[in-house]
């Protein structure tokens, strides 16, 4: 077993219960030590951090918000000069990565070893949290873009989903394989826990009925999770479904509660802001841009990294005891919300799948905002029952916008993104 990670996962298991203005300042220190490394060894920072030195030379994070908000199209523009010049041996080998550029050109970057044992460790936690053992193996169906993707019929096999136990089958497919392929290869393996994108598990489960399929735990990532989709995925696959809200640049950044469908944020390796269009921080309950600054990757570090989504916090303390901040909803992109005449701006996250099969019977739909007033319902029919228009037009004007006008429109299949995912919601507006 990996010494290091089994003290930080041991670490973990403590701060997560630590008093909130321990678990800040336990925070505030790594992000201390991650601002010194950029400000002295990554280009990109030396000047956009000098806002926060005191003529003494100390830090003063009074002045937190006064850095610039880090965009996409810099991180991309200025990938080489966020480089770090100098990594000192401890936060290990450097390896490079790429984003999937669902949000536009593909970004590039570096991570070293110590960050991917944080992300792995805050992965075990959540496991852990819900019941999952890491010594039981895992598949995994998604798009793998650091390495060549494992094709069908075989896929690959490495060992270790956690660190935890290092010796446990991870089997892992394209997640681009044909749905009855991805489920043929599924029953030659017989894994009690999944990882794969929402939809790409409801395509599961409309896809095998008749078949034996069942899992224990499904892990979701990539994409949100809408209300009702863990209804779906319990009923016709017998599995909780478990989300994981990450990005490819910060690794883990909030972990479903095991008592509550909301997210805890790993405050232990990311700090989280949420703020306004003017860049101010939003009180709990509002929706805000979300800011991130990982405090375990050296290499390429991100401070104040706008990932193009939005979310609401929750200051209320969870039930469960844990001390961990509170994202009761990441409500999705900023460029997916619709927006209407009167200016009221909507993201439709909030619609329910259940809901939308009622009154449309399908496997998978798209929800997307032509103009202000049109809005057009793409779906794959599950079967040839009827569809319920004026329903389906009185949950639009009650959950969208008055002004909707919705048309029903039926396709073979939803085009997924560059990185595997399905946008239910896009708005041609914005």
């Amino acid at each position: 077993m990996n010494d290091t990670f089994k003290r930080y996962l041991d670490a973990l298991g403590k701060t997560q219960f630590m008093p909130a203005q321990h678990l800040q300042n336990y925070q505030r220190e790594l992000l201390r030590q991650v601002v010194e490394h950029a400000r002295r060894n990554v280009p990109f920072y030396a000047e956009r951090l000098k806002c926060l030195v005191r003529t003494d030379g100390t830090l003063d994070f009074d002045r937190w918000r006064e850095i610039p908000i880090l965009t996409r199209a810099e991180a991309t523009q200025f990938a080489e000069e966020m480089r770090a010049v100098d990594l000192p041996p401890q936060f290990g080998d450097v390896a490079s990565r790429v984003t999937s550029g669902s949000g536009g050109t593909p970004l590039r970057f570096a991570v070293n070893a110590l960050a991917m044992l944080a992300y792995n460790a805050a992965f075990t936690r959540l496991a852990l949290w819900h019941g999952a053992n890491p010594s039981r193996p895992l598949a995994q169906l998604r798009i793998y873009r650091q390495t060549a993707p494992p094709l069908y019929p075989s896929g690959n096999n490495t060992k270790g989903w956690s660190q935890l136990a290092p010796d446990t089958d991870c089997f892992g497919l394209d997640m681009r394989t044909p749905i009855d392929d991805q489920i043929e290869w599924l029953s030659r393996h017989r894994t009690p826990y999944l990882m794969t994108l929402p939809s790409n598990a409801l395509a599961l489960a409309y896809a095998s009925s008749g078949t034996e399929l069942q899992f224990e735990r499904i892990f979701s990532i990539s994409e949100t999770i809408l209300p009702g989709t863990r209804e779906l995925i319990a009923e016709k696959l017998g599995a909780k479904l478990v989300g994981m809200y990450s990005c490819e640049e910060v690794g883990c950044i909030a972990t479903e509660c095991p008592e509550a469908q909301h997210y805890h944020q790993c405050s232990e390796m990311t700090l989280v802001e949420l703020v306004d269009d003017e860049g101010r921080p939003v009180p709990p309950g509002e929706p805000g841009r979300v800011l991130v600054t990982g405090l375990y990757n050296y290499a390429t570090p991100f401070i104040r990294y706008e990932l193009g989504d939005v979310a609401i916090a929750d200051a209320a303390p969870c039930r469960c005891g844990r001390s961990l901040p509170v994202l009761s909803q990441v409500l999705g992109r900023t460029r997916h919300a619709f927006l209407f005449r009167d200016g009221k701006r909507v993201w439709p996250r909030a619609w329910n799948e259940i809901a939308m099969r009622g009154f449309v019977p399908c496997r998978e739909f798209q929800v997307v905002q032509l103009d202000y007033e049109n809005v057009e319902f793409r779906y794959v029919p599950d079967g040839e029952q009827p569809i319920d228009i004026d329903g389906l037009a009185a949950y639009a004007r009650e959950h969208l916008h008055p002004s909707v006008e919705i048309s029903v429109v039926k396709v073979e299949r939803i085009a997924r993104g560059p990185g595997g995912k399905l946008d239910p919601f896009i708005s041609q507006l914005t």
